[in-house]
């Protein structure tokens, strides 16, 4: 599969300043040295709990943050060192949807205004505008009714869809989605997470879908990448990794995802114990350390690098297929 986005060694540090007036800072590494790469036509599910960098990475690679250090490749376009023009450029082939619709749409707008917007300010005609938004709406399985009314006056669904149709509306290759059904009921969830199958087969997009629902990755995408603390735990095809899983977090978050069978409720769990430490104070081995169940003293001072275990599947564990 030929690749479009190409992630190396990305970091992301938040300065932190201990008091008003005192010289002594700290870092948050919200993204600490990750790797990975988008196939085009492919999902790639980004999963971990809240607090892991999942959203940090999503901003970086639409570069609504700068990273502090490490490359994105768009195509071959290093995105961190762009040009205004190539950045401009990059803009159109990258869109995003985020979690919560009504935040991100103006209340005192019509959702006619809030699509021709985009439209209007990449230089197409307002005629042209309105009749794309028109075939874009019919994509996503809205009528033009909606066109006329508030955010407000439309359901989380309905408003969640009207994101997927503003950022398909440049026609970008990349859809990056930061948790875009977590606000939505299940039959709601289905409908979204169907709809985006149905451009994605139509329009040949890739995704980077960003969720901490293990189920719905199983349902939309064809990799999973394991993210825990900044860094990458677990990453290869989805049907591997959620069958064989060989990481314990891996394992942990499965064990807390509810099943979807009656005939799992009797499965073999993993409990993580405590709760995820500080950003600030990390351990200086794997990060997982303080709450792993197999942890020894490797595991408290070596930080495990990523290996691959079989075919497409890599795990940064120091005891990977011996647990």
């Amino acid at each position: 599969m030929a690749e479009l986005v190409n992630v190396f060694n990305l970091k992301k540090y938040f300065e932190l300043r201990k008091g008003l007036f005192k010289s002594v800072s700290s870092q948050v590494r919200a993204v600490d040295d990750i790797s990975f790469s988008i196939g085009k036509g492919e999902t790639l599910g980004l999963v971990g709990e809240s607090g892991s960098g999942k959203s940090t990475v999503a901003r970086l690679i639409m570069k609504l943050i700068t990273p502090t250090s490490g490359s994105i490749l768009f195509e071959n376009t290093d995105v961190v060192n762009a040009t205004h023009r190539m950045e401009k450029n990059l803009r159109k082939q990258m869109g995003i949807v985020f979690q919560d619709p009504s935040v991100s749409m103006n209340p005192r707008a019509t959702i006619l205004w809030s699509l021709r917007r985009p439209l209007l300010a990449n230089g197409t005609a307002r005629y042209l505008a309105d009749s794309k938004i028109k075939q874009v709406l019919k994509k996503v399985n809205l009528g033009r009714e909606c066109l006329e009314r508030y955010p407000h006056q439309l359901s989380g669904g309905q408003l969640q869809r009207v994101s997927v149709a503003r950022a398909l509306l440049l026609q970008p290759q990349l859809l990056v989605l930061d948790e875009p059904t977590s606000a939505l009921d299940i039959s709601v969830q289905a409908q979204v997470l169907n709809v985006l199958l149905d451009l994605q087969q139509e329009f040949g997009l890739s995704y980077l879908f960003i969720t901490h629902d293990l189920n719905v990755v199983r349902y939309i995408s064809d990799r999973v990448a394991i993210m825990y603390l900044g860094k990458l735990m677990e990453i290869g095809p989805v049907d591997l990794v959620m069958k064989h899983p060989l990481h314990p977090y891996t394992r942990g978050l499965d064990s807390s995802s509810p099943p979807l069978s009656p005939h799992q409720r009797g499965r073999g769990r993993l409990l993580l114990s405590e709760t995820p430490p500080s950003l600030i104070e990390l351990s200086p081995g794997c990060r997982l350390s303080p709450r792993c169940p197999f942890s020894t003293e490797a595991c408290q001072q070596v930080v495990p690098e990523l290996r691959q275990m079989e075919a497409g599947h890599w795990v940064a564990c120091h005891k990977a297929g011996n647990i």
